[in-house]
């Protein structure tokens, strides 16, 4: 698919895709901090009350550290969606996990069920397939106007790591019209590929050049 560089075109795409991702966002970061909160007001009562066992603070004080580790590594990965020049690599696998889990609100009132098949942990490029995949997954689930399953898959060619995303039934047509899936479409996915080749022919995509 053959699409004419537009910078300003590709920025407003991908603030767009992270406006629809916010939510996601939200939760995750709201799951990360949790357990930090809670350790905290745990660990404060029981030294408000005199109870400073040295085993039960330091195995507190283990769970906090690891609790502050995780919630430091999903920071700086939400910052990494906002840096398209990211050359940070990650599993396969766990992308596809990490897109499909931030629009889980959004999947759950569509008329399209995924079904990820994808379970290899190659490393590719995180840049190069976010953006594209999960604005792949909000135009299907913008645009699908009778129930559908796409299903989600990957194989190795040539050194490379090749993702497909194919719909049935074929019937499923797109919607002529939806508010909702004006910011993005199939024609201007491209725009926010960053080096990543984009092609669709009728129910079937195919994204690839991710390594």
């Amino acid at each position: 698919m053959t699409v004419v560089p537009d910078p300003a075109s590709a920025v407003a795409l991908r603030f767009e895709i992270i406006k629809r991702l916010a939510p996601g966002f939200r939760h995750r970061m709201l799951g990360r901090m949790q357990p930090i909160a809670l350790l905290s007001q745990l660990m404060d009562k029981k030294i408000q009350a005199g109870q400073t066992e040295s085993g039960f603070l330091l195995k507190r004080l283990k769970e906090l550290k690891d609790s502050l580790s995780a919630a430091t590594n999903a920071t700086v990965d939400l910052f990494s969606w906002l840096n398209p020049d990211d050359q940070n690599l990650q599993p396969l696998n766990s992308i596809v996990e990490e897109c499909l889990d931030l629009l889980k609100m959004d999947i759950y009132t569509s008329n399209v069920v995924f079904h990820n098949t994808i379970t290899s942990p190659a490393l590719v490029k995180a840049s190069r397939l976010r953006h594209v995949l999960a604005a792949c997954l909000l135009t299907y689930i913008d645009s699908t106007e009778k129930a559908a399953q796409v299903t989600l898959s990957a194989q190795q060619v040539a050194g490379d790591w090749v993702l497909e995303m194919a719909m049935q039934p074929a019937d499923a047509a797109p919607k002529q019209a939806n508010a909702l899936a004006t910011f993005v479409n199939w024609g201007s996915i491209a725009l926010i590929s960053e080096g990543a080749l984009f092609s669709k022919e009728q129910q079937r995509i195919v994204i690839s050049n991710l390594v």
